[in-house]
């Protein structure tokens, strides 16, 4: 009886070694296809992750190099604008000559009060100057110091106190400018603007 209560107990235990060896292998695999499934969720992410990264900074280089070329242009376009209005400062005529003179004179009449003022002409419109304030409103002639200015400037300027109406060309371009500017820059750059 010994013997086979022996074989029964080393079969029983061959049997739950066994049944836990293969449970213990069962449990293994499930771990190991868990671990894969983590794996390779982990690594879909950094995928996804990395990815992302990139295309954001391709998007922001894009982005980039667009301001850069916006700012780039715009640059340009002040320097044109800048040029051009140094060009049309160059052209403007210095004197003015008597037209243009009388016209300035009648303009600057208007605004003066009762009391003495000087007109400051470009050298050799003295008289011109004298002429069309006569015109522009008689008897102010009376009243008026006309004086040349240092060097010609093209225009005139009126100062009545402590009032200075400057209506030299150069002064009027400097009024007017803000004005002209987005119209001149939109007839220029229409096509850098569609493009």
């Amino acid at each position: 009886m010994g013997d086979a209560l022996l074989r029964i107990l080393r079969d029983e235990a061959s049997r739950e070694a066994r049944e836990l060896r293969e449970s213990a292998a069962r449990e293994a695999a499930r771990i190991a296809a868990e671990a894969a499934v983590a794996v390779e969720a982990a690594a879909r992410a950094l995928r996804e992750r990395d990815a992302a990264a990139l295309e954001a900074r391709r998007r922001a280089a894009g982005e980039a190099l667009a301001a850069e070329r916006s700012r780039a242009l715009l640059e340009e376009q002040r320097r044109i604008l800048d040029g051009l209005r140094a060009e049309v400062a160059r052209r403007l005529p210095a004197p003015a000559g008597a037209e243009v003179v009388g016209r300035l004179v009648a303009e600057l009449a208007r605004e003066l009060s009762d009391g003495p003022f000087a007109l400051v002409v470009d050298p050799g419109e003295g008289e011109v100057a004298r002429a069309a304030l006569e015109r522009a409103l008689p008897g102010a002639a009376a009243r008026a110091q006309i004086r040349s200015a240092p060097a010609a400037r093209g225009g005139v300027e009126a100062r009545q106190g402590r009032c200075v109406l400057d209506d030299t060309l150069p002064a009027r371009l400097a009024r007017a400018w803000p004005s002209l500017e987005p119209e001149l820059a939109a007839l220029l750059f229409q096509g850098a603007r569609e493009a």
